[in-house]
């Protein structure tokens, strides 16, 4: 019963992600600041606070492959439907514990993310999440990207007709035929040698991460002249 509800739960997911891409209009500034990551031949890590995910789910089905993207979500109750959404796009999704367990086991299963990131596969990646507190970056993104030596793409969206969701993030649902703004920020670029500490890089993707949602609803309201 519980694998027909993650069925159901994630094709729910799925057709919601469909008609946010198909009904809704886009508008994107810094798609430069994506082919540059692109360009660089390193591996990616989209970054973005998770109240933002249909937004830009519906995005990446439109801009991106989806095929390269590994995408990180609890082993909870959540994981077998957001791992069933996860296939319905096309991406690859990894389940582990985020609740900050600091077991062999969890431990092993980051450093065989950390592995598949090196080896060329992005990750998409809410720092905040999966259960906040809100705007406050757990140290994983961090890690992954600093082990990897992946880029950190820092990624904002805002609707302004959409339901949001009374809960820490205020998780947004557009409503059909939405105009969406979507802001992607310069890459953030570090190494496993970088002499940052974490606290810095951290503190860093945090004003990034603000500046480029700030900047997703200024131009939404921008476009609207």
């Amino acid at each position: 019963m519980s694998n027909l509800r993650s069925r159901i739960g994630g094709r729910s997911l799925y057709l919601v992600s469909q008609m946010t891409r198909h009904t809704c209009r886009y508008r994107v500034n810094g798609l430069p600041f994506l082919t540059e990551a692109q360009a660089s031949g390193r591996p990616i890590l989209f970054a973005t606070w998770h109240g933002n995910t249909m937004m830009l789910v519906s995005f990446f089905s439109s801009h991106y492959d989806f095929s390269k993207i590994v995408l990180l979500m609890p082993d909870d109750w959540r994981g077998g439907m957001l791992s069933h959404f996860s296939r319905l796009l096309g991406a690859q999704p990894y389940p582990m514990n985020l609740s900050g367990d600091s077991s062999m086991s969890t431990a092993r299963k980051l450093a065989k993310l950390v592995r598949r990131v090196k080896k060329g596969a992005d990750c998409y990646i809410t720092p905040d999440g999966p259960d906040g507190p809100g705007y406050v970056i757990k140290p994983g993104a961090v890690y992954i990207a600093q082990k990897a030596k992946a880029l950190i793409l820092p990624m904002g969206a805002y609707v302004r007709n959409g339901y949001r969701v009374n809960r820490w993030d205020m998780y947004t649902v557009p409503y059909p035929f939405s105009r969406i703004s979507i802001e992607i920020g310069a890459p953030i670029s570090l190494s496993e040698s970088s002499e940052a500490t974490i606290d810095t890089i951290t503190q860093e993707l945090t004003n990034q991460l603000h500046r480029v949602n700030a900047q997703a609803a200024a131009n939404y309201y921008e476009m609207g002249k």
